[in-house]
């Protein structure tokens, strides 16, 4: 992680440098098993605030959404409280939605050029 965030602070404007490292939690999360409920939390909060930087940089950068929803998922999975995870995962979805709505319009803009 030390290098990813080395990374972001050379290359502050750089929405990728952020949106790394916020994959680099939500694989940590997901796929180490001996982290506590209360490190993933944390994991999930530092991944989503990088996430904010890069759509701060990059309001439709379709790769930091879609790990913005994936993110909202892993917080879901750890919430207690039903009305706050319905929530989360609502937003999860809608941020699923744009993605694939983005890519569409990408994927459409490139095949009339």
């Amino acid at each position: 992680i030390e290098s990813l965030e080395q990374r972001a602070a050379i290359e502050p404007t750089n929405p990728e440098a952020f949106q790394t490292i916020a994959g680099y939690y939500w694989d940590e999360t997901r796929g180490d098993s001996s982290l506590t409920e209360n490190q993933k939390r944390d994991y999930v909060q530092k991944g989503l605030e990088s996430v904010e930087k890069a759509l701060s940089l990059k309001t439709d950068y379709v790769e930091a959404i879609t790990f913005k929803g994936l993110l909202l998922r892993l917080q879901a999975n750890l919430e207690k409280d039903p009305g706050k995870q319905q929530a989360l995962l609502k937003e999860a979805t809608a941020l699923s939605d744009k993605a694939n709505g983005l890519r569409k319009a990408k994927a459409t803009g490139a095949s009339s050029n």
